[in-house]
C-alpha cells in the first residue's frame, strides 16, 4: 500500500516540479543542538522540503529554560536556512506550549484550530519568511 501511495505523490511532484524536483520530494530531517558540559540541554528538529524548513520540535530541558537557548537555536536555524536559499520556516504549536515565544521571535500565525487536539486547546500554525 505504501508503495502505491508513494507512487501517486511521486507522479504529482514530477508533474509540478519536474524530474529535478523528485530529489527534493522526501523531507530530510536534521537537528541543531545546544550542549553544556557534554550533555544535550536543548534541541531543534526540523525537516526541509523544497524551499521550506518545518520545525518538528524545539525542546529545552526544564532546568535550562528561560536562558535564551531556544531562541539561540531558532536564530541558528534561520541564519542557516537563509544562507541555503530556503524561503520560509513553518511550525505548529499548541496553546499550552510556546505560542508567545514564536510571536516574540517574529513568526506569524497563519491558521489556528480551536479544540485540536481536544476541547480547551488551540493548535497554531506559524510561518516566518527568511
Amino acid at each position: 500500500m505504501q508503495d502505491w501511495i508513494d507512487g501517486i505523490f511521486k507522479e504529482q511532484y514530477k508533474e509540478i516540479f519536474g524530474e529535478e524536483g523528485l530529489g527534493q520530494k522526501d523531507p530530510e530531517t536534521f537537528y541543531i543542538l545546544e550542549e553544556m558540559e557534554g550533555e544535550i540541554v536543548a534541541a531543534l528538529q526540523a525537516q526541509q522540503t523544497l524551499e521550506t524548513v518545518h520545525i518538528k520540535a524545539l525542546v529545552v530541558a526544564k532546568e535550562f529554560r528561560g536562558q535564551g537557548l531556544g531562541m539561540s537555536l531558532l536564530k541558528r536555524l534561520e541564519k542557516e536556512s537563509s544562507s541555503l536559499g530556503f524561503k520560509s520556516i513553518t511550525l505548529s504549536t499548541k496553546s499550552y506550549q510556546a505560542k508567545d515565544f514564536y510571536l516574540k521571535a517574529g513568526y506569524e500565525i497563519y491558521a489556528s484550530l480551536e479544540g485540536v487536539p481536544r476541547g480547551g486547546i488551540t493548535k497554531y500554525q506559524f510561518i516566518k519568511w527568511v
